[in-house]
């Protein structure tokens, strides 16, 4: 969700709120970001010495998303903000999360806990920037850099090196050299993340406009080596002249790596994608009609744009898609038969060989063997009583 204008101006009111009830509060980190680079703004933070349970008295309608962390999520209308008790992060004892919290802190100490000097800005109810930590000044120099010592930092919470990424290449900014420093020292603390937030971070990271110099930096620091199965696949991507989008660039790195590592908590639909993409890339030369039929048209298109890109193959978008569109069935529901009536004409039960003897008449229509009509399917089926198992996989678009 993008965020307009009058949300800001909706939170600022939210901070008046807080303010006529005695307590600070902020706009705090991406939003203020962003605001002040004229981007679109994804969501609002306040920050505020408010403890949770007044913020919840203070307020019509909020749910308590993080209690443990002091975070309150405020609906005003249809917008939400979520407001977090300025707090003091005791130690990190599983790289991701404190094991307890303070909220015995000022607006400064809340700040400096934070990841990036440009996160650390807070806005007041008049629009005013309150900045601690010069994430102003790093702003103007485009520059992304550790609030505090880096290593620290990185150690606290081993997510935000990928969030580093993340931040070159939506920004398109630089790493400040103590913060790659410190990113090339821990870069095997990643391996000691949960998979799905990594996984997150770098579907954010491949469809920032930035993606090559985000890509040059996980190379530059030694993080692609500890990303399972993309190593590969990144330092390819970094020699090609335009980036690929999300699909092609996992089904590039699998293609390279052969297969896709297990550590990847990819959807069932969206494995399989990569699996079987990358292995026609790898294999097939020409999408006949089989082929077409057999994986469909999508994840024919998406191999045929994987081997292209990788140099193996010419661009063939078009022609897969006339060939596809020209195919004479294109599921077992197109078959001029209906599968009871053929159990009622070779008067059989039910049974595996069914589903093989329809998948046998397919190939035969698209081998060009058997006209797809009434009769000519019939005296298949006759002829073909005890059908051989077809050695195609099944149908999948």
């Amino acid at each position: 969700m993008v965020i307009d204008m009058s949300t800001i101006r909706g939170a600022r009111f939210v901070i008046k709120d807080f303010k006529k009830a005695g307590y600070e509060a902020f706009i705090v980190g991406g939003a203020v970001r962003d605001h002040l680079l004229h981007m679109p703004i994804s969501d609002i933070d306040i920050t505020t010495n408010a403890k949770p349970h007044q913020v919840q008295k203070l307020f019509k309608k909020t749910i308590p998303t993080g209690l443990k962390y002091g975070t309150v999520t405020v609906f005003i209308g249809e917008d939400a903000y979520e407001v977090t008790t300025y707090r003091v992060d005791g130690p990190y004892v599983d790289g991701r999360h404190p094991e307890d919290v303070s909220f015995e802190a000022t607006a400064e100490d809340d700040v400096k806990r934070r990841d990036f000097t440009m996160n650390g800005l807070l806005m007041d109810e008049t629009g005013q920037i309150i900045d601690y930590v010069g994430g102003k000044a790093d702003i103007k120099a485009r520059l992304i850099r550790a609030i505090g010592d880096p290593v620290t930092r990185f150690e606290e919470d081993q997510l935000r090196m990928l969030r580093a990424f993340h931040f070159v290449s939506k920004l398109g900014f630089d790493i400040e050299r103590k913060t790659i420093d410190a990113i090339k020292e821990t870069a095997k603390n990643i391996e000691n993340v949960a998979m799905e937030r990594i996984m997150d971070e770098m579907i954010k990271i491949l469809k920032g406009d930035h993606l090559k110099k985000a890509l040059y930096n996980l190379v530059k620091t030694g993080m692609y080596k500890h990303l399972p199965g993309l190593d590969k696949g990144i330092k390819y991507v970094l020699t090609m002249s335009e980036m690929p989008f999300v699909d092609a660039f996992f089904t590039i790195s699998f293609a390279l790596h052969g297969d896709v590592p297990d550590a990847w908590p990819f959807s069932n639909r969206h494995r399989h994608r990569y699996k079987v993409a990358a292995m026609l890339a790898n294999t097939v030369d020409v999408f006949d009609p089989k082929t077409l039929y057999t994986y469909g048209v999508d994840l024919c298109l998406l191999a045929n744009k994987t081997a292209f890109l990788l140099g193996k193959s010419t661009n063939m978008k078009r022609q897969i898609e006339e060939d596809f569109d020209r195919l004479p069935i294109k599921s077992e529901l197109d078959l001029a038969i209906r599968p009871m009536q053929l159990v009622k004409i070779l008067e059989k039960k039910q049974g595996a060989w069914l589903s093989a003897l329809l998948k046998d008449m397919v190939l035969a229509v698209l081998d060009g063997e058997l006209q797809n009509n009434y009769d000519a399917l019939i005296r298949y089926a006759k002829t073909h009583e005890q059908p051989k198992e077809s050695g195609h996989g099944t149908h999948s678009q």
